[in-house]
């Protein structure tokens, strides 16, 4: 099998879906990463939201290099191979016309996609339609928690017109379970993975590789490995939906 999991950021798919992808390389599956949101920073002063940002991963202006190589580490775990687009993260991005930040708040980027980014949906659309391989599996986010990144990546898969997988956006489908139920589409099944204890070891492994990022969601280390335990027993498994 080929999977091509498409990440709204540097990060997502070593949480949401580590050791799942760590597995299937394992079974002799060719696993690739793609993230959408991997782009630079615009020149010029940075939004206080990016600054914000900045200041709580304790990183400057070299905060997207340094994700990049976290990630190349990660997939190295994972086994899996990256691609990085050219997409800058929602907290750089700017009005096409007016040159203004165009999400100026964490309320914001935790909303609905702005209008103006339709183009850029168009855009990314074309280029994948040409650039995934017709054989591929293509895992895309649900969107859980609602980030403006996670629904791009989403409105870009759906432009594709062909069958897909979903993933629940982990670790924020453990603060809104329901929004799982919410927003699968209609004519999908899911199919419960079991990983091993090794697979759930290497999940681990995969997020601690985005050294950065950790505390945006847990204290410490010893804290994101118990998360996923956690999230792992209470579903038995790891849960992907696909189109039926």
């Amino acid at each position: 099998m080929h999977w091509i999991y498409l990440s709204p950021h540097l990060d997502d798919i070593a949480y949401s879906c580590g050791g799942l992808a760590w597995q299937q390389t394992q079974a002799g599956d060719t696993v690739e990463i793609w993230t959408i949101c991997a782009g630079d920073l615009p020149e010029g002063p940075l939004s206080p939201l990016a600054q914000e940002h900045h200041t709580r991963w304790g990183v400057g202006r070299e905060a997207v290099a340094i994700r990049r190589e976290e990630d190349i580490h990660s997939n190295e775990i994972i086994g899996a191979a990256h691609r990085h687009l050219s997409v800058a993260d929602a907290i750089y991005r700017l009005h096409p016309q007016t040159g203004l930040a165009l999400y100026t708040s964490s309320d914001s980027i935790f909303g609905k996609l702005d209008a103006a980014e339709d183009e850029l949906v168009n855009d990314l659309a074309q280029h994948l339609r040409v650039a995934l391989p017709a054989d591929a599996s293509v895992v895309v986010p649900l969107t859980v928690g609602n980030h403006v990144d996670h629904h791009l990546t989403l409105a870009v898969a759906h432009k594709l017109e062909r069958p897909l997988c979903y993933y629940a956006d982990f670790p924020y489908v453990d603060k809104y379970p329901e929004q799982v139920d919410e927003k699968l589409p209609p004519d999908v099944e899911m199919q419960l993975h079991p990983l091993t204890p090794q697979a759930i070891q290497k999940w681990g492994d995969a997020i601690a590789a985005h050294a950065s990022q950790l505390s945006t969601f847990w204290p410490d280390e010893t804290s994101m490995r118990a998360a996923i335990q956690t999230y792992y027993l209470a579903y038995g498994g790891l849960r992907m939906w696909k189109n039926s």
